[in-house]
């Protein structure tokens, strides 16, 4: 590029005009002056015009590119699905107890994972997917852990709630990386415990349903039982609220095989027991039948605690007799010997009590009047006269295991009966023996104390809720065998929001009027009953007061002593005694349900 300087420009003008005379020589200049004024532009000058446009789009650019690989990156993290550290103990059969049915049903799943081509030779193929069934603690994830340590096989597990989230898309996208994990090695047992938190109906509820959960569960029913193939893989399941499922996930195809996992029986709790047992000190002797007898209506888990608590309470009382031992001027570590670390029955029996109600509150009943202690003393002892009564005269009564007056977490005192063995079914006389033991509290109250307080609502409640049972469910009243239910479900489940049945105000009338009937009829029974052995009755409350604990054995004798126990017949004719009655101390499932074999227990407080 060439640039005219002002003194070269003067000269040229000048020469131009004294050579050019007039308008010409003007014009020349002019146009010489034009020319010096116009630079020559190369292409560098025009690329150095357009660079901060450049770098302003390139900076746009790459901010949007950044934005869009952290968003892929955030998606990636959300939908992926966290993998589970593997347990280095390997669960079998072996460690499952109690549940023989299903474990029976379930070795059929186990032989398929070991031999996927076992069915073929008969044309036929094994269930893709299995819905275990029960109430929590039952041990349903235990049972699908065993499956797959049977087998051999990949255990996958997962919650229904992992696939429920605010982004869109993302349940899908975990559903599909979990039936991938699975089919990436085989044989897999992928297992989804509670799915009913993403397996609900769809289209129900009040407001509609909820889109991004029903787009989850579309992708569900579609690895299930879809266009990929699940050979060698098995889905299982888990929850305690099957009534609310969609059906298309509950259908023959999919979770077409259900097991139910229920409450253990005798049989069963003695197996869990021992498989708990294990690495136990236990005293010698000790045997776990008799635990076993005393906890109908537990659960595994419940069993489980009961076992690791009576650790805990065995190790409290060694403790504590090792202080005494020491306060006594013993060496610690001479006391430390001369208590066996050993955990007894008697540590299992609180154990089962802390388990249930609550550890004791020792503390208040010491510091509970004595005006307080015999109120509460004659309500306890009012349930327990009458439940063992009923027991002793063969009316649906159970005898009791144990009466105390020692505070514990949510009672003053409770009272414990319990049947001799696991019962599947209740009678009339079941379930009037029940009401009459829940209302001896307040009786026994009214007979000997000539007063009441407020420790009878539970009794009411109770009460009150097996007499509505018995005329609206069980047709055990004047009016036949009606069935009123509970009304409508929820409708956030699906359910309808009226009741399928609408009961008119006549029908409601007459229903309150047995309810009403069949409570105070038995209120009567129970103040007769006490009334006529009012004598023993104080004699025993004594007792109680000063022992605190009464056990099933002693307060049988103590009955039979005061001359007030009912005398069986036994089976060649004879009398018998009724001290003689097997029973053992206890506590089971509080409230009495009648429900079934897991209500077989009635604790009253």
């Amino acid at each position: 590029m060439t640039y005219v300087s002002a003194t070269e420009l003067l000269l040229i003008s000048v020469c131009l005009i004294a050579n050019v005379p007039g308008e010409a020589g003007v014009s020349k200049l002019l146009d010489a002056m034009a020319k010096a004024k116009q630079p020559e532009h190369s292409f560098f000058d025009t690329l150095l015009g357009f660079l901060p446009m450049i770098l302003i789009f390139g900076f746009i650019f790459f901010m949007m590119r950044g934005l869009g690989n952290a968003a892929g990156k955030q998606r990636t993290a959300i939908t992926k699905i966290k993998d589970s550290q593997k347990s280095a103990q390997v669960v079998t059969f072996k460690d499952v107890a109690g549940a023989e049915e299903a474990k029976k049903e379930l070795m059929q799943i186990v032989s398929y994972l070991q031999n996927p081509g076992r069915l073929k030779r008969l044309g036929g193929k094994a269930p893709s997917g299995v819905l275990l069934i029960g109430d929590p603690g039952n041990g349903k994830t235990l049972l699908a852990k065993a499956v797959a340590g049977e087998a051999g096989a990949e255990f996958h597990e997962i919650s229904g709630s992992d696939f429920v989230e605010m982004f869109v898309g993302v349940g899908a996208a975990r559903v599909r990386e979990f039936f991938n994990k699975g089919r990436e090695k085989r044989p897999a047992v992928l297992f989804i415990d509670e799915i009913d938190a993403v397996g609900r109906q769809r289209g129900t509820g009040v407001g509609g349903g909820n889109d991004e959960r029903e787009q989850t569960l579309n992708q569900i029913l579609v690895e299930m039982d879809g266009f990929k193939d699940n050979e060698g893989v098995i889905i299982m399941a888990a929850t305690n609220r099957p009534d609310i499922l969609d059906p298309a996930l509950t259908r023959p195809g999919r979770l077409g095989l259900h097991i139910l996992v229920d409450a253990p029986d005798k049989h069963g709790r003695i197996g869990i027991l021992g498989v708990h047992a294990r690495g136990k000190k236990l005293a010698p002797g000790l045997d776990l039948e008799t635990i076993a007898s005393n906890t109908p209506g537990f659960s595994g888990a419940q069993l489980a605690e009961l076992m690791n608590e009576g650790a805990r309470v065995a190790d409290d009382r060694i403790e504590r007799e090792i202080e005494a031992l020491v306060a006594k001027g013993t060496n610690k570590a001479a006391a430390a010997k001369m208590v066996p670390e050993l955990i007894t029955l008697e540590d299992l029996d609180e154990a089962s009590d802390r388990v249930q109600m609550g550890p004791k509150k020792e503390g208040r009943a010491k510091r509970m009047s004595r005006l307080d202690m015999l109120n509460t003393a004659v309500h306890e002892l009012g349930h327990a006269w009458v439940s063992q009564d009923m027991f002793e005269r063969d009316l649906g009564g159970d005898p009791v295991t144990k009466i105390t007056i020692v505070p514990r977490a949510r009672a003053l005192g409770y009272t414990m009966s319990m049947p001799s063995g696991d019962r599947y079914g209740y009678t009339t006389e079941n379930m009037r023996a029940r009401i009459m033991m829940a209302m001896g509290g307040r009786a026994a109250q009214e007979v000997i104390l000539n007063t009441v307080d407020t420790g009878a609502s539970n009794d009411f409640k109770q009460s009150w809720s097996i007499a509505y049972r018995m005329v609206t469910e069980f047709g055990m009243s004047k009016l036949g065998p009606i069935s009123i239910g509970e009304g409508g479900g929820n409708p956030f489940l699906g359910r309808q929001m009226a009741s399928g049945h609408q009961v008119g105000p006549e029908l409601a009338n007459q229903i309150d009027a047995e309810c009403s009937r069949i409570v105070g009829e038995c209120l009567t029974e129970v103040k007769a009953l006490i009334l006529r052995d009012k004598e023993c009755f104080n004699k025993i409350v004594d007792a109680l007061m000063i022992k605190e604990t009464i056990l099933g054995p002693e307060f049988r004798q103590l009955r039979n002593e005061s001359a007030c126990a009912v005398v069986l017949p036994s089976k060649d004719g004879n009398a018998s005694d009724p001290a003689t009655l097997p029973a053992e101390p206890t506590i089971v499932a509080p409230e009495g349900d009648a429900k079934g074999p897991e209500g077989d227990g009635n604790v009253v407080r």
